[in-house]
């Protein structure tokens, strides 16, 4: 139970970041994304090591109770072999964990659609600006103005 309230508490955590990542994305914050990220990523490995505990304990608890099994006990079966109390438990941890991982899934999705559009739009205003300065005017096959042309400035030093 242990393991599956970690990972219950890790996934709520996950969710706090999606939420402040979609508000950076909005006010196009991008070293507030950055952080994020990264603090996502910590997220991340921390539930990665949580998973494998919780495979290896089940592992060994399938040893235990099913030796001959040919695949490794679901949590039902495990529950079912608890007292009722802690059946009842297991149940309501993995209900809550099941939705966890959903509510992820979705607004991760959410997420990245907004930052590919923020992307997108950054994109377009760097082309815009290099457009701008450039005198060249080279384009892309794509039609796209090419970035990194060689463009020419004039600088008045006496002034």
């Amino acid at each position: 139970m242990r393991i599956l309230a970690a990972q219950v508490d890790r996934h709520r955590r996950l969710l706090t970041c999606i939420e402040r990542k979609r508000q950076a994305i909005r006010g196009a914050d991008i070293d507030g994304i950055t952080k994020l990220c990264q603090a996502e990523q910590r997220i991340a490995h921390r539930l990665g090591e949580l998973e494998k505990q919780r495979l290896a304990l089940v592992g060994r608890l399938t040893e235990r109770t099913a030796p001959r099994a040919a695949k490794p006990l679901s949590l039902r079966e495990i529950a079912a072999l608890a007292d009722p109390e802690r059946r009842r438990r297991l149940e309501a941890l993995a209900e809550t964990l099941r939705e966890m991982i959903g509510r992820v899934r979705r607004e991760s999705s959410i997420v990245t659609a907004a930052a590919n559009a923020l992307s997108r739009h950054m994109t377009g205003i760097m082309q815009t600006v290099n457009a701008a300065l450039s005198r060249v005017g080279v384009y892309e096959r794509r039609g796209r103005i090419a970035v990194g042309t060689q463009m020419d400035f004039c600088v008045d030093v006496k002034s």
